[in-house]
């Protein structure tokens, strides 16, 4: 986040300009698949217009996205910008039904890299960069205000931190250090530390530094990779280590103990047998009843297997099912909870809700940073003051509170 003359800064290099359109490619449709290639070639700012690319425009691109796509292909080149523009941003593409790969074409920083996370894939073309940092902010105000300032900006920063431990692998604390040291990568060093998946051998290094140069970096504390130190980072998490997170639109099941008891009987499981030892099992036996192949009348079945009626298993899936509704209305049930308490005692305001809600849906581990933010942050009853402050009837500070260089930060 930076101060309003910092919207422009990102630009200085190259003055007057033209915008480079969200979507730069009609979908490419063949057969029943299609795949729609957008771009995010510019900072990310909620004013949106010249000033950069807003989730609402975002937003509205994926909207227009026809039924068919399976695939959106976003290119990213972006010094970053407003932080919570950056998770909305991510947020609608997690959400998006349509499998989601970033390339990196030039620069992925700050809310940028944010955005980046938001693929199942994420691709670095050679040369690219990507960089983490701190939420940063502007506060006009007293001591109190500059505190309340501090205390949003590591909660936000926090927040971030577990959406880079989330892909990568590591806790967010240790992300929150990297981030605190502003750490650049190359290319070849996102994939090591895992924030990205592959290196796109195909790529021109030399585009992606031309693409990098559009944007003036002096504002950040290391102008580029070039200028700053190598990253030290959380080791990435090994593959099938089972810290890989659920994908999106993925369910948990829940199932009543009776249920469960009969399903190791049928399915010839030990009575410890955990939800997903059973659920491993029925999938192993769902599938060889796709593809059976005919017995021998006198084959003897291997020891330790057991036959499931055709009624069985239609009642273990009917079960399965109930259970996957029920658990999702129990999370949809906890959430609106936590949510309506957190407006009760002034900890976010009504109109945040909704947000909240998303947040919730998309990452469990919100939870834990609403159940973080004080009561009382958000007042509850109207609070007066002594008249007006420049004999006019304006108060300044109340002006300039309402500004959207105060109430927006950037990353």
């Amino acid at each position: 986040m930076t101060q309003l003359a910092d919207r422009f800064h990102f630009l200085a290099r190259t003055g007057g300009r033209d915008k480079t359109p969200v979507r730069a490619t009609a979908p490419s449709v063949g057969g029943t698949a299609a795949v729609a290639v957008l771009r995010l070639y510019d900072p990310i700012d909620s004013w949106g217009e010249w000033f950069g690319v807003s989730a609402k425009e975002f937003a509205a691109v994926l909207d227009e996205l026809p039924a068919t796509t399976t695939t959106v292909e976003l290119h990213v080149n972006s010094p970053g910008g407003e932080v919570w523009e950056g998770l909305a941003i991510y947020n609608a593409l997690r959400q998006h039904p349509a499998r989601v790969v970033v390339v990196v074409d030039g620069i992925a920083a700050s809310a940028a890299s944010v955005v980046a996370m938001a693929g199942d894939e994420v691709v670095m073309s050679p040369g690219a960069e990507l960089m983490v940092h701190d939420a940063w902010g502007l506060c006009v105000g007293d001591a109190a205000e500059m505190e309340r300032m501090a205390a949003d900006l590591s909660r936000e920063s926090q927040n971030l931190a577990g959406l880079y431990a989330r892909r990568a692998g590591g806790t967010a604390d240790e992300w929150r250090d990297v981030m605190r040291a502003e750490t650049w990568f190359t290319a070849e060093e996102a994939v090591a530390s895992g924030l990205a998946d592959r290196v796109d051998e195909d790529g021109d290094e030399e585009q992606a530094a031309t693409a990098r140069a559009r944007f003036d970096l002096s504002v950040f504390a290391h102008a580029g990779r070039a200028a700053a130190p190598a990253p030290h980072t959380p080791a990435p998490a090994p593959a099938g280590s089972g810290s890989t997170p659920l994908q999106e639109g993925s369910r948990a099941v829940a199932f009543t103990d009776e249920q469960l008891t009969t399903m190791r009987q049928e399915l010839g499981l030990g009575g410890d047998a955990d939800e997903a030892t059973i659920v491993a099992a029925l999938t192993e036996a769902l599938a060889e009843r796709a593809e059976p192949s005919a017995p021998s009348p006198t084959a003897s079945l291997p020891e330790g297997t057991s036959l499931i009626e055709t009624a069985t298993l239609d009642e273990l899936r009917a079960d399965a099912r109930a259970g996957r509704e029920a658990r999702t209305q129990q999370i949809t049930d906890r959430n609106d909870a936590l949510v309506r308490a957190a407006v009760d005692d002034g900890r976010i305001p009504p109109v945040r809700a909704d947000h909240w809600r998303a947040q919730l849906a998309a990452d469990p581990g919100a939870a834990e940073v609403l159940a973080s933010l004080e009561p009382g942050t958000v007042p509850l009853a109207a609070k007066g003051h002594d008249g007006d402050h420049d004999g006019a009837g304006n108060d300044p500070v109340a002006d300039v509170r309402e500004s959207p260089v105060y109430r927006n930060w950037r990353v």
